[in-house]
């Protein structure tokens, strides 16, 4: 009965939050944030959920400190989603936050900051980022879950002015990546 409480009240928290989204009413509290004490925060409170499985639970920031003026609830809630997603799909190896400031074309943009998320392999990419979908569905039962935890980040990340991009590997696993530059 508990499990499903919690399954019910992750469900309707879902449902409210895609609403807002959708129907523009997300207010989002842009506030400089010192980037690795959330990663931080997200790994301390996930951590056990992972070495409970027999994972390896991996965190790779900068010793600098990378500030970016965001906001920390949504991309919070995007970094927990993504991360209980790569525990939950992940049977054996590791899960790995990696922190890093983007650089392109040599050049050093301070304002900008990717996290890779790895986790277990992705059989039909294609719908990953639909709502209400769960890549596979023939283990529906397995896996708890809504099908809008990707679909939710995906959103809250255009908002923050980035994009989660996906890539997967049999061998490797999924990376997923999300890429935030200050507006």
């Amino acid at each position: 009965m508990q499990s499903s409480g919690r399954h019910l009240l992750s469900l309707i928290n879902d449902l409210l939050d895609l609403a807002k989204i959708e129907s523009g009413k997300v207010e989002l509290n842009r506030e400089p944030l010192i980037v690795q004490s959330l990663v931080e925060e997200v790994a301390t409170t996930l951590r056990p959920l992972a070495e409970a499985k027999g994972l390896r639970f991996e965190v790779a920031m900068p010793s600098a400190d990378l500030v970016i003026r965001t906001d920390q609830r949504a991309l919070s809630q995007i970094l927990i989603n993504l991360t209980n997603n790569a525990i939950k799909f992940t049977e054996e190896g590791r899960v790995r936050i990696e922190l890093s400031q983007r650089r392109d074309a040599g050049e050093h943009e301070p304002n900008s900051a990717s996290w890779t998320q790895a986790s277990a392999s992705a059989r039909r990419p294609g719908r990953l980022f639909h709502a209400f979908t769960q890549v596979d569905a023939a283990n529906r039962r397995r896996y708890e879950g809504t099908g809008l935890g990707l679909h939710l980040s995906q959103k809250l990340a255009e908002l923050l002015g980035g994009q989660i991009t996906f890539q997967s590997d049999s061998a490797q696993g999924s990376t997923f990546t999300l890429v935030l530059t200050e507006n």
